[in-house]
């Protein structure tokens, strides 16, 4: 190959093989956090508005029961506040069941619940400590609502958030309605540009899937599916992921409602984000294994959500290390490629010394917290897969302190 004053040509044009590693993991990079947004934003503006897909108004026959399960383990600082937050709510309390399932808690838990329950609220208290699914594949049977709601003792709804979400299963195509979570924590930079900036980031895509027929992304904190849909899971299965799936390959619609909000206290620490990213990744990947092999045949589209929304996303940091590898290789003798690697390296220190300040117990600096963030996040995806490759499997509760 012959040099050029850019780079490494080849004497027909072509360009070397480092060259296309470095650009195919560039494009495939922007593509997974600009260029499906970009494609769903399209997509959604050239789509004609389906009709069929509006919310009718309430029935005749009033609201439908409704179901609300509230898992716990060991959550005495938040389980009073969200039995109240619960009972508060903008929905007729005849219709509505409220059930705390606590998964063995060793602390107050139990005695915290009773004491708030009154004559409204359902315990249920387990022996055995095993986990979310456990708990939900307990109570499912004797639920007595046509849609169930999920939500997590820590998520706190606003008053209208169970009606606006119940209000979309009067249309008969709608199985599974996501709400909103919002994040919270005064003084705290993972609130405002870490799990913050990320949450807006993940609204904005999930509205726009849902504009097209369906989206597959929700959380735990807060989303409803018909009770006809609701199924046992296994253990290591993660339910707020399975749901959606089991509403999709039923042929119902699965749809997001910015306007059902909650909120919760986000993590105060990166380090402690990292954790929970780490399991929650290696349960998604358990979960879409098992939507792939139990609950097959997924729509098309939910699987092209799969790949690009998740997939792509979890891949991402081997693409930046494919990045600076072929940026390394052809840095040699050329000023241009020399100066990327530089503007590499130069990013990933800013990110070890906010690691090494937030380790010291200091404050990270916003100009270090951005690079800090995204390369904890990537380093998560990493550590998910591996410990998802390996078998090990976290099917019990791993909180993050900061968040109760």
């Amino acid at each position: 190959c012959a040099r050029s004053p850019h780079g490494y040509l080849g004497t027909r044009g072509a360009m070397s093989a480092a060259e296309l590693l470095f650009w195919g993991c560039i494009a495939t990079t922007a593509y997974t956090y600009f260029g499906y947004p970009l494609v769903l934003s399209i997509w959604t503006g050239l789509k004609r508005p389906d009709r069929d897909a509006m919310v009718p108004t309430e029935p005749e026959s009033g609201p439908p029961h409704v179901s609300m399960i509230i898992p716990a383990y060991n959550e005495e600082a938040v389980i009073a506040r969200k039995i109240r937050n619960s009972l508060e709510l903008d929905y007729p309390s005849d219709r509505l069941e409220i059930v705390v399932v606590s998964d063995g808690s060793s602390d107050a838990t139990e005695r915290v619940a009773r004491e708030a329950a009154g004559g409204r609220i359902r315990l249920v208290f387990r022996e055995d400590h095993q986990g979310k699914t456990a708990c939900l594949n307990a109570v499912l049977p004797d639920l007595t609502g046509q849609i169930v709601v999920f939500t997590d003792a820590n998520a706190f709804f606003l008053r209208d958030a169970l009606s606006r979400l119940v209000t979309h299963f009067s249309n008969p195509r709608v199985g599974c309605v996501m709400g909103e979570l919002k994040y919270r924590n005064e003084g705290s930079l993972n609130a405002a540009l870490g799990e913050g900036l990320y949450w807006r980031y993940e609204n904005f895509i999930k509205e726009r899937e849902s504009r097209l027929g369906s989206t597959i992304v929700g959380n735990g904190a807060i989303y409803a599916v018909r009770r006809s849909l609701c199924m046992p899971l296994p253990l290591e299965v993660e339910a707020d992921v399975a749901n959606p799936l089991l509403a999709l390959r039923a042929g119902y619609r699965v749809i997001f409602d910015r306007g059902a909000r909650c909120w919760e206290m986000a993590a105060g620490t990166v380090r402690e984000e990292f954790g929970r990213k780490t399991r929650i990744i290696t349960n998604q990947l358990t979960t879409y294994l098992y939507g792939f092999r139990q609950l097959a045949p997924l729509p098309a589209g939910a699987v092209f959500q799969i790949f690009c929304h998740k997939f792509l996303r979890w891949l991402v940091p081997f693409f930046l290390a494919g990045v600076a590898l072929a940026n390394a290789a052809e840095s040699e003798g050329s000023a241009l490629w020399g100066w990327g690697l530089v503007l590499q390296g130069v990013f990933y220190c800013l990110a070890v010394v906010g690691w090494a300040m937030e380790l010291g117990g200091r404050a990270v600096p916003k100009p270090l917290f951005v690079p800090y963030y995204f390369c904890a996040v990537n380093a998560a995806a990493v550590k998910g897969m591996l410990d998802f490759v390996l078998g090990r499997r976290r099917i019990v509760w791993e909180k993050a302190a900061s968040t109760r």
